[in-house]
């Protein structure tokens, strides 16, 4: 069996009484990074763990990673049951803890703060009025819905924050203001809010960071066919297909070279 421990967003102060327990329970203990606040409880308490932070270092991507350390714990459960740690909560944009799941092992999950909490507190906002959390490593403008609040995690680099700059201003438009979330949880955590065209203007990220996108009123596909009134269709289900292709490729295709923002569509269409 494999203990999956949340360290949670903050210090090891912040650590669960379960995480500490479990942590100690004499099982080997390893760990996706020791680049978290929390593992000064395993330097404390002279427990020994073993991270894969050198993991990182050859791969050529992420999911090799990922791969490459499912499979080494996988191969470890099998001699004895063993702690597996990861920052914040193991079910919030925790890949390899995806990963064990689906593998069919044994698991308990012993939970963490989470960096969301956080980053709430940093940015003032109730999600209540809708959330959705994106990777920014597996993103496309179609998942951001602008009715909801969104948190685009994995924003590490400025290559990652240029390419949101392109997502979000074709959706919300270059003046509207995001939050450029660094450290949630710790001392040093920050929160700039700042224009959508200055995302690659040079700010500060680390592994820590992500990108909180307010709520917005802006015109949707889903506006637009909820205004939609019915109407008597005789032509066939190809040439409509055909008809509306040819459309959407026009409007794809204008706002991939900056003719206009969809959100302009979307705005044009919502008043005729």
């Amino acid at each position: 069996m494999i203990n999956i421990i949340g360290l949670g967003a903050g210090s090891y102060e912040e650590l669960t009484l379960e995480a500490c327990r479990t942590i100690k329970n004499g099982n080997k203990n390893f760990t996706r990074t020791k680049e978290t606040e929390a593992i000064k409880y395993f330097e404390m308490e002279n427990i020994p763990y073993t991270s894969f932070d050198d993991y990182y270092e050859d791969a050529e991507s992420f999911d090799e990673v990922y791969k490459k350390i499912v499979n080494t714990l996988l191969e470890e459960e099998k001699k004895e049951d063993l702690n597996y740690s990861v920052p914040g909560h193991p079910l919030v944009a925790e890949r390899t803890v995806r990963m064990l799941i689906e593998s069919g092992v044994e698991y308990k999950i012993i939970s963490g703060l989470s960096f969301i909490e956080p980053t709430l507190n940093i940015v003032k906002k109730d999600i209540a009025e809708g959330f959705i959390l994106l990777d920014a490593l597996d993103i496309s403008d179609l998942m951001v819905d602008p009715k909801k609040h969104i948190i685009i995690t994995q924003v590490y680099n400025q290559r990652i924050l240029s390419d949101m700059k392109l997502i979000l201003s074709s959706i919300y438009g270059d003046e509207y203001e995001v939050y450029l979330v660094v450290d949630a949880g710790l001392e040093t955590e920050s929160g700039e809010k700042i224009k959508i065209e200055d995302l690659d203007r040079g700010h500060f990220v680390n592994h820590r960071t992500c990108l909180f996108v307010p709520r917005s009123e802006i015109k949707t596909l889903l506006d637009i066919e909820n205004n939609l009134k019915e109407v008597d269709i005789e032509e066939s289900l190809e040439e409509i297909s055909e008809e509306f292709m040819n459309v959407w490729n026009k409007i794809r295709m204008g706002n991939r070279y900056g003719y206009w923002e969809m959100s302009e569509i979307f705005e044009e269409i919502s008043k005729k």
